[in-house]
């Protein structure tokens, strides 16, 4: 192949862009928008095409990362003006928001968005005003501990707790939620052990004296993290819903050596969740175990939602890597978008750009024909949540 041909992508890769053009999909994990914003800042802009909160990274070094540069060529190329950030700002205050993200959003041919509503970053639409200005239709999805939080005041002791939990987790799945979504990889990590009752006893009174305080709770560490997760996780699975998990790559608050979802194997093996369908959200670098896990455990599923727009080149690498162990029947479309309409448009491209280049590469090693990448493609968008979500 010759350094041109790579540069534009194999027509082998051309012509499945094209088969799955008008394929909507699935953005089975992401997050609402903020309400409109007309005036944008460079940092503003900057900030959803990274996952760094440091004032001087986003002001010196994301101009550097190469992803946002060709991140800023697209969105050029969609608003018609110079490919520079300044030139992408000043089209963009021009335009009606409303009217300017829902165009992208069309852009990205997705059919339904799946939110998760625990982020709360900027200012974000309620799901009712989502709903209402977003055109895509949307489903909810129950992020575990904010839901679990205000739930402490009212629970003397943890089994009182748990209970509340467990309860709440099947009114918001009779409310229409879909799915649940846990951040123990950011609370207490993912390699769960046995709990201590005595430990989680101690934890539990500690929280509970806080919450009686009136203090704003924020649940971690491993006793409670992961006793509530164990807790949830039963519920989870009677209430015949999936469950998200956050591992790899993801918001700097989070220990990322504690992340990886090989920690999540007492959830597989133990008969009590027997039946619960597991879904590891972004993965990256840790993607190559998360196939593994989808390869050998029968409700694993994954995703490379966050990678792929932030990862350059190398989240095309890793949608290669992964599915090289995880079938495609367990490989599921996401953004992880949120707050802006740019990272839902970017993101989009550039996940039917990374499955094409892999699929690609199958069909011109003999490996599948054009019409099973076609098919297997199709799955990934949006046949494997519809099957893993009940839509």
């Amino acid at each position: 192949m010759s350094s041109s041909s790579t540069s534009r992508g194999t027509d082998s890769e051309g012509a499945l862009l094209g088969a799955w053009a008008k394929e909507p999909a699935i953005d089975h994990h992401c997050h609402p928008l903020i309400r409109w914003p007309r005036d944008l800042s460079p940092r503003e802009l900057r900030a959803v095409f990274t996952e760094a909160g440091d004032p001087e990274i986003l002001d010196r070094h994301v101009p550097a990362v190469i992803a946002y540069r060709d991140a800023i060529r697209r969105l050029a190329s969609e608003l018609g003006c110079d490919p520079t950030e300044e030139a992408v700002l000043a089209a963009r205050k021009k335009v009606d928001p409303g009217e300017y993200a829902n165009r992208l959003l069309e852009r990205t041919s997705t059919g339904m968005m799946l939110l998760d509503t625990g982020y709360t970053g900027g200012g974000p639409f309620s799901l009712e005003e989502h709903a209402r200005d977003v055109h895509v239709p949307q489903r909810e999805v129950v992020r575990l501990e904010t839901l679990a939080a205000p739930l402490v005041e009212a629970a003397p002791t943890a089994a009182d707790w748990f209970a509340a939990v467990r309860s709440a987790l099947r009114e918001a799945v009779r409310g229409g939620a879909v799915g649940v979504k846990s951040i123990a990889a950011y609370r207490g990590g993912l390699r769960l052990r046995p709990v201590d009752p005595a430990q989680l006893k101690a934890a539990y009174a500690d929280l509970h004296a806080r919450a009686r305080a009136g203090e704003t709770l924020r649940i971690s560490g491993e006793t409670l993290c992961h006793s509530l997760l164990y807790e949830a996780a039963e519920e989870i699975a009677q209430l015949n819903v999936p469950l998200q998990f956050h591992c790899g790559y993801g918001d700097n608050d989070e220990d990322l050596a504690l992340s990886n979802p090989l920690g999540l194997r007492p959830l597989l093996v133990d008969p009590r969740y027997e039946g619960l369908r597991v879904v590891l959200l972004h993965c990256y670098p840790y993607h190559r175990e998360a196939a593994f896990l989808c390869s050998v455990y029968r409700d694993v599923y994954m995703d490379l939602s966050l990678t792929l727009p932030l990862a350059g080149l190398d989240g095309k690498r890793a949608m290669r890597e992964a599915l090289g162990l995880c079938p495609w029947t367990k490989l599921l479309y996401a953004s992880d978008a949120s707050r802006l309409p740019e990272i839902y448009f970017v993101g989009a491209a550039l996940h039917r750009e990374a499955m094409a280049g892999a699929f690609g590469e199958f069909v011109d090693h003999g490996m599948l024909t054009h019409d099973e990448a076609v098919a297997a493609g199709v799955e990934v968008l949006s046949g494997n949540a519809r099957q893993v979500y009940r839509l």
